[in-house]
């Protein structure tokens, strides 16, 4: 069987299937150099144009840097790309206020009119920052009790006294649709631009490890070779070795981590307790505290190929490591 590969570029609409074997040595030289010329051409890009906390940034409640709109716009003009309005659904409820949208937005390159990506975007009128207002309870109307409320307590920073806003249904709901619309628009814009120009993977990295490949701390190549000097799921577990003073038990928070990191990545809680047996010969519970971040880190730090491994080797022989 011939050994393909998914190449993305310009004049494909999808990404097009390429025979390795057929492809002279010459020509995939010349398609390595290019990768790399444009990797340090968007590198660049981002350090000399794009904008923290207005192209890119943290958004609230997420831990690692998105890709906004203004920065999706700025890509797509690097790239000599244009947005599309492909298709829009929307379903709209007068008496209630209710407003869904789903936009498709396709990605096109100006010079030939190929479709480079599709992107999906949805929004609607009851998500919360929609659908809810926070009211001080001198708002809150006199017929409303509010014990049935949801309420959150604040404190005040010019006096340090406490007081409380009450979540209150939204009476003017009609009025958000433009702007459930817009947002809407901005998803599909977004998941669309990363498609296109190839940048998701810049934004699944910590924001400490997005600024320093910006700065050009990290050099893909020194990246590289770290994940390749890295032990694997089958290099002894050395990824398991905590440091000499181990500390306290295992914490809650450290549990719901190391269970909610794992399942990201398709192994389930079984597959997470047989793999600590299997590799420190006791249960999950009875880990120290820096036993604990050390299997954090090593469940970050290893594909899910290699856990689904590991769990299989736990699965046949429990608390016994090769």
């Amino acid at each position: 069987m011939s050994e393909v590969a998914v190449v993305h570029s310009q004049g494909t609409n999808e990404g097009a299937l390429v025979d390795m074997n057929s492809m002279g040595a010459g020509e995939m030289a010349a398609r390595l150099a290019d990768m790399e010329t444009k990797l340090e051409l968007v590198q660049k890009f981002f350090k000399r144009v794009m904008r923290k906390d207005e192209d890119y940034g943290i958004i609230p409640g997420t831990e690692k840097p998105s890709l906004l709109k203004p920065g999706a716009e700025k890509l797509l003009a690097l790239y000599n790309f244009a947005s599309v309005v492909k298709e829009k659904k929307e379903v709209r409820d007068l008496k209630t206020g209710y407003y869904h949208a789903e936009l498709v937005i396709q990605i096109v390159h100006r010079g030939t009119g190929i479709v480079v990506s599709e992107g999906v975007g949805e929004a609607c009128s009851y998500e919360s920052k929609y659908r809810y207002r926070w009211a001080f309870e001198s708002d809150v109307p006199a017929n409303i009790d509010k014990t049935t409320l949801v309420s959150k307590t604040f404190e005040s920073k010019k006096n340090g006294k406490e007081y409380k806003r009450y979540r209150l249904e939204n009476p003017d709901l009609i009025d958000q649709w433009n702007t459930v619309l817009k947002m809407a628009k901005k998803r599909a814009l977004v998941d669309a631009t990363l498609a296109a120009t190839g940048t998701s993977g810049i934004f699944t990295q910590s924001e400490d490890e997005m600024d320093a490949w910006i700065e050009g701390e990290i050099e893909e190549k020194e990246k590289f070779e770290k994940r390749r000097s890295t032990p694997q799921a089958s290099d002894e577990h050395s990824g398991f070795t905590p440091p000499a003073n181990n500390g306290g038990k295992i914490t809650e928070k450290q549990m719901a981590k190391i269970f909610g990191d794992a399942k990201r990545r398709g192994i389930d809680e079984a597959g997470v307790k047989d793999i600590v047996r299997y590799v420190k010969k006791k249960p999950i519970n009875e880990l120290s505290t820096a036993e604990a971040s050390a299997v954090i880190d090593f469940i970050n730090k290893t594909d899910e190929e290699g856990l689904q491994d590991l769990v299989l080797q736990a699965s046949v022989g429990v608390g016994e490591p090769a």
